[in-house]
């Protein structure tokens, strides 16, 4: 039950004005390739052709990245985004039936309005 206690609160963080604040101070240190996840991610939660279990475990990945407290802190150098990154990674090359080109392509338009990292030179992990 603690699983689902968690996910609960991570979702509970996820909030679009936050993620954007969020990644204008951090979107370089996670760099283009995990901003470009967090997008796609952004762009699934509102189709509502996506199963709503697959938007959850979305929401609480963004909300788990967003949070400065999670398993290991993001105010530690070097290492303190790992474990959000290791998270996003895995959600989204599970997700990866439900991202298409064009899902691509709006996430990396949302890219280019929201922060200046370039998203050309960000690929989606193929399973």
């Amino acid at each position: 039950m603690k699983l689902i206690k968690n996910i609960k609160q991570y979702v509970d963080h996820y909030d679009e004005s936050e993620l954007f604040s969020f990644l204008k101070v951090a979107g370089k240190k996670i760099g283009s390739q995990v901003v470009l996840y967090v997008l796609i991610m952004v762009t699934l939660i509102s189709d509502s052709k996506i199963p709503m279990k697959v938007r959850i475990v979305f929401m609480a990945a963004i909300g788990y990245l967003i949070l400065p407290t999670d398993l290991v802190a993001d105010i530690l150098p070097v290492i303190g985004f790992a474990d959000d990154i290791a998270f996003l990674t895995y959600v989204v090359s599970n997700a990866s039936e439900y991202i298409t080109p064009e899902v691509k392509d709006r996430a990396k338009e949302k890219m280019g309005k929201w922060i200046d990292n370039e998203a050309e030179d960000a690929e989606i992990i193929e399973k």
